[in-house]
C-alpha cells in the first residue's frame, strides 16, 4: 500500500518536467514564427487522432514531431508529447523536450552559420539551459507557497512571472547574477534589501527634477544611515543598487576618484526595496518613489543600462504628459512618470554607471490592490493554480449571473476601450505612441472589470516626426533629447507590434486557452472595434488603424534571431534586425471569420 508521503510525492508537480516543457514551448514558438512553421500532420495517440507539427532538421538529420495540445493564430502553440525518427525509420520514438531543443538549436545554427558568430549555437544552448534551470527553481519555490489565486496587488504581481515572455527562446535568462544573489535581487525571490549610498561633491553630480526637492527625497530614502554617516554641506547623495555598487567599486577610475576624495562610500541603509518585474527597477511600500538603475546583468538579450538620453527623456516626457493634460483628455489612460534623475559626471565618459531614474510609486500597499501588469494577468498558471484572468472573469460571471463567455466578451470590450482606444487616440491627437507591451502596461482591475491602463517606461515613447513642430513649440526641450522622434512608418511597425501583437493578442490567446471565449470570435470583435474607432480618427491614428486592418502582414519581434546574433536590442543600430513580418490575423484573408452577430453578442 502506498504511504501518505509517497502519495504526496507522486501528486507534487515535477518542477524540472514543467520547466523543460515550458522551455521547449517558448523556443519552438520562436522557431515557428521566425524560421520554419513546420508541416501539419497527425498521429494516433491514446486511441485518438492528434494534430501534430513536423520538422525535418537537416543538421542533426532527424525528423521531429510535436503533438499540438492547443493551436493559436495569435499566441503560443501548446505542445504535448514529442517524438523523433531518423530517415528510413518508420516508428516514432518519444524524446525529451530539452533534447528536442538541442536539435532545433543545431539546425538553426547550421541554417544561419554565415550570419552568426562561431560560438552562437553553443551560447544559445547555454542560455536556454540556464533559463530552464531558473524556471525549475521558480516553479519549486512557487508551488511550495500557499495557494492563492486572487489578482492581488502591484508588488505581488511584479514578482509572479515564473515563465517569462512566451515568445522568447530564453525567457528567464539572467547572466551576471548568481543564484544566491537572485534570491534577494530578482523579483521572484521577493527579497528586500537596502541601497548602497555614495556621496559626491555637488558640482560632480548631474541631476534634474521636476518633482520637487531631490535632496529631500534622497535623504528620506537614506533615513537613519545619515545619523551615523553625516552628509557634508556641499555633498549630494548617490543611491545605488547593491549589485551596481559592487561593480563600480571594482573600477580603477572609481577607486582613484575615491582615493582623491572626489567620492565617498557611505554604506547601506535606509528604506528596503524589492525588485519589480524588470529586475533593475525597484519599489517599496515605504517610499513614494521607485528607482531604475543600470545593472551589470544581462536580462534576456540585453545589458540593462540607463543612457543619458533616457534620463533626459523621462523628465521631458513627464513635463509633456502634464503640459498636454493627457490624463484628463484620456481618463482611461494613466502614466507612471520618471520626473527626476541623477548621476555622477566623470571626465571623458558619457555615462559613469551611477545613472539612476526616479519613477512615481502611487501603488503602495493597499493602493496597489488590483493594479497589476498585463504580463502577470495573462501569464499561464502553475499546476494546481487558477490562471489570474480566468479566475477574475469567472468571479465576474458569478457575481453578474451571466455565462463565462459573456463575461469574457464584456471584459474584453472594456479592456479594448482602455488599451486600444485610449492609446490610438493619443497617437492620433498628439503624435505620441507608446511601447505598450505586456510588462509596460498596468491594468486596473480593482473593480474586476478593466477600468484603466497605466503606462510606465521613459524609454518607450515614440514621437511622430509629423508632429515635431507642434510638440517642440509646446515644449522646446523635446528637440534636445535624442531618439524621441521617428517617422510614422517606423512608429506603425513598432506600435503595431507592442500594442497589438504583444499586448492585445496576449489577452485573446489567454482567454481562448482558458476556454473563456473563442479566439476567432475575439479577433472579429477586435477588428470590429478598430473599424468603429477608425471612423472617429483624423490623423496619424487613422493611418495606423487602416494598416492594421488592411495589411496582410503585421510586425513581430525576432527574439530568436536577436538572441542567436548576440544583439543587445537596447543599443542603437539594431534597427530592422529586431523585427520580422508575420501573417496578420486581423486581415480578412487570414481571419477565420465567424458570423459577426455571434462575435458581437454579449
Amino acid at each position: 500500500m502506498m504511504t501518505r508521503a509517497q502519495a504526496q510525492t507522486r501528486a507534487r508537480p515535477d518542477p524540472h518536467a514543467i520547466a523543460a516543457a515550458a522551455t521547449f514551448q517558448s523556443f519552438a514558438n520562436c522557431y515557428i514564427r521566425e524560421i520554419d512553421a513546420g508541416c501539419a500532420g497527425c498521429m494516433a495517440l491514446d486511441g485518438r487522432e492528434k494534430c501534430c507539427l513536423d520538422w525535418y532538421l537537416a543538421a542533426p538529420r532527424v525528423h521531429l514531431r510535436a503533438v499540438l495540445s492547443n493551436d493559436s493564430q495569435v499566441g503560443p502553440k501548446a505542445f504535448g508529447p514529442l517524438f523523433s525518427r531518423y530517415p528510413g525509420e518508420s516508428v516514432w520514438q518519444p524524446v525529451d523536450p530539452l533534447w528536442a531543443v538541442q536539435c532545433l538549436v543545431q539546425d538553426l545554427t547550421e541554417k544561419t552559420r554565415a550570419d552568426s558568430r562561431p560560438s552562437a549555437g553553443l551560447e544559445l544552448m547555454l542560455r536556454t539551459l540556464q533559463s530552464c534551470a531558473r524556471i525549475a527553481d521558480l516553479v519549486q519555490q512557487t508551488t511550495a507557497r500557499p495557494l492563492d489565486n486572487q489578482p492581488q496587488g502591484f508588488l505581488e504581481s511584479e514578482q509572479s512571472l515564473t515563465f517569462g515572455h512566451w515568445m522568447h527562446p530564453t525567457p528567464k535568462s539572467l547572466t551576471g547574477m548568481s543564484d544566491w544573489q537572485s534570491a534577494v535581487y530578482a523579483p521572484e525571490g521577493g527579497g528586500a534589501f537596502p541601497l548602497t549610498y555614495f556621496a559626491a561633491p555637488r558640482q560632480r553630480v548631474r541631476a534634474c527634477s521636476v518633482a520637487g526637492d531631490l535632496d529631500a527625497i534622497l535623504r528620506d530614502m537614506a533615513g537613519n544611515l545619515l545619523d551615523t554617516v553625516p552628509l557634508g554641506e556641499d555633498e549630494m547623495l548617490l543611491p545605488m543598487h547593491p549589485l551596481q555598487a559592487e561593480a563600480l567599486l571594482l573600477q580603477p577610475q572609481i577607486q582613484a576618484l575615491m582615493a582623491a576624495g572626489g567620492l565617498r562610500l557611505l554604506g547601506s541603509g535606509g528604506v528596503r526595496f524589492t525588485a519589480t518585474s524588470s529586475v533593475r527597477t525597484i519599489a517599496s511600500d515605504d517610499c513614494d518613489w521607485m528607482l531604475k538603475f543600470s545593472l551589470p546583468v544581462k536580462i534576456t538579450n540585453s545589458l540593462r543600462l540607463n543612457r543619458v538620453h533616457e534620463l533626459e527623456a523621462g523628465v521631458v516626457m513627464a513635463q509633456l504628459v502634464d503640459l498636454l493634460d493627457l490624463e484628463t483628455r484620456l481618463p482611461k489612460l494613466g502614466f507612471l512618470r520618471d520626473p527626476a534623475y541623477l548621476t555622477l559626471d566623470l571626465p571623458g565618459s558619457s555615462e559613469s554607471g551611477f545613472e539612476v531614474i526616479l519613477r512615481e510609486n502611487p501603488y503602495r500597499g493597499d493602493k496597489g490592490q488590483g493594479v497589476i501588469s498585463l504580463a502577470a494577468l495573462t501569464a499561464p498558471a502553475l499546476p494546481g493554480r487558477r490562471q489570474r484572468l480566468a479566475a477574475l472573469i469567472e468571479r465576474l460571471a458569478g457575481e453578474a449571473g451571466i455565462e463565462k463567455a459573456e463575461a469574457a466578451h464584456q471584459w474584453f470590450d472594456r479592456y479594448l476601450d482602455c488599451a486600444v482606444t485610449a492609446l490610438v487616440r493619443l497617437f492620433d491627437e498628439t503624435g505620441i505612441a507608446l511601447e505598450a507591451h505586456q510588462q509596460n502596461m498596468l491594468v486596473d482591475v480593482s473593480e474586476g472589470w478593466s477600468t484603466k491602463v497605466i503606462y510606465r517606461d521613459s524609454q518607450g515613447f515614440y514621437l511622430s516626426e509629423r508632429h515635431r513642430a507642434t510638440l517642440t513649440a509646446a515644449l522646446p526641450e523635446l528637440g534636445k533629447v535624442a531618439d524621441l522622434f521617428y517617422p510614422d512608418a517606423e512608429i506603425h511597425r513598432r506600435f503595431g507590434y507592442y500594442l497589438v501583437v504583444n499586448q492585445v493578442f496576449a489577452v485573446i490567446h489567454r482567454m481562448a486557452a482558458e476556454g473563456l471565449a473563442d479566439e476567432r470570435c475575439l479577433l472579429t470583435r477586435l477588428r470590429s472595434h478598430l473599424m468603429a474607432l477608425s471612423r472617429s480618427l483624423r490623423g496619424s491614428g487613422l493611418e495606423f488603424v487602416r494598416q492594421l486592418l488592411d495589411d496582410s502582414t503585421i510586425t513581430t519581434k525576432a527574439n530568436l534571431g536577436v538572441r542567436l546574433a548576440g544583439i543587445d536590442e537596447l543599443e542603437g543600430g539594431a534597427g530592422a534586425s529586431l523585427y520580422r513580418e508575420m501573417p496578420n490575423p486581423l486581415h480578412p484573408a487570414n481571419l477565420k471569420t465567424v458570423r459577426l452577430d455571434d462575435a458581437l453578442a454579449s
